[in-house]
């Protein structure tokens, strides 16, 4: 099933997944962690699935000739 609104939807995601990998290196977001300060592990995770969603991305979108 390929459409650009899921390609689109997809991206964003990525989009805010990259954000908040941001957040966690910096720490300035600690939710879901045990303390305060930089949550590295966390930001590589959000990373990871970042460039998931963005793969995911490119084979949901319908591919022009």
């Amino acid at each position: 099933m390929k459409s650009n609104s899921m390609a689109v939807g997809l991206g964003v995601l990525g989009v805010i997944f990259i954000v908040l990998a941001v957040l966690y290196a910096l720490g300035i977001l600690q939710v879901f962690t045990s303390g305060p300060g930089n949550h590295y592990k966390h930001a590589i995770l959000l990373v990871v699935v970042a460039v998931a969603s963005f793969v995911a991305a490119n084979f949901a979108r319908p591919k022009t000739v």
